[in-house]
């Protein structure tokens, strides 16, 4: 039911903006819009599924990979 209720609320409002901003003509308004709304889709996706992504864990691991390069 949550993923039901998550994708009813997330498609029509993703789909309004991402027409209105192509109807506009600013295509790469429209591309960065969908960049962002798809990793927040990522993430939310992950939380209605019960399994949410941590970012400071994965920041940790950016960090900590960064520090054995150099």
């Amino acid at each position: 039911m949550n993923m039901l209720a998550f994708h009813l609320w997330f498609v029509p409002l993703f789909g309004a903006v991402l027409f209105y901003v192509l109807r506009k003509k600013q295509i790469r308004d429209a591309f960065v819009f969908v960049a962002v709304s798809l990793m927040g889709y990522g993430l939310w996706l992950c939380i209605v599924n019960q399994r949410p992504f941590i970012i400071s864990l994965f920041i940790a691991s950016i960090i900590n990979a960064v520090k054995r390069i150099f």
